[in-house]
């Protein structure tokens, strides 16, 4: 019969019922403890999984960071061997406003008489 506030239960309990009782307790906080180192060796594991993958992640993004700046490299420096060898063949060539003026003055001269037009 269940304890009521009015009427506190009467009956004992054996002494092997609470060795019992404490028995089950005592397991049930041993249990309880290895699942929780468990629990945490697991969670060990996954975080070292996770700075292992992040390790990677970030080895293979440096390398990447260095492919790329070493094509660009070779990228700037052919676009700047271009560049000064179409400045190169501008300069061999004669400038538009000197040969136009050199065939002003061969113009000029045959108009004029001067010269061998």
């Amino acid at each position: 019969m269940p304890e009521t506030p009015d009427k506190p239960d009467t009956r004992a309990a054996a002494p092997g019922d609470v060795a019992t009782a404490m028995n089950r307790v005592l397991e049930a906080e041993r249990e309880a403890l290895a699942e929780l180192e468990a629990c945490r060796a697991a969670a060990d594991r996954t975080l070292e999984a996770a700075r292992r993958e992040a390790r990677a992640i970030l080895d293979r993004a440096e390398r990447m960071s260095r492919e790329i700046h070493r094509r660009t490299e070779r990228l700037a420096a052919a676009r700047a061997m271009q560049i000064s060898e179409a400045a190169a063949q501008e300069d061999a060539r004669p400038r538009v406003a000197d040969t136009l003026a050199a065939a002003l003055e061969r113009l000029a001269a045959r108009m004029t008489g001067g010269g061998d037009a």
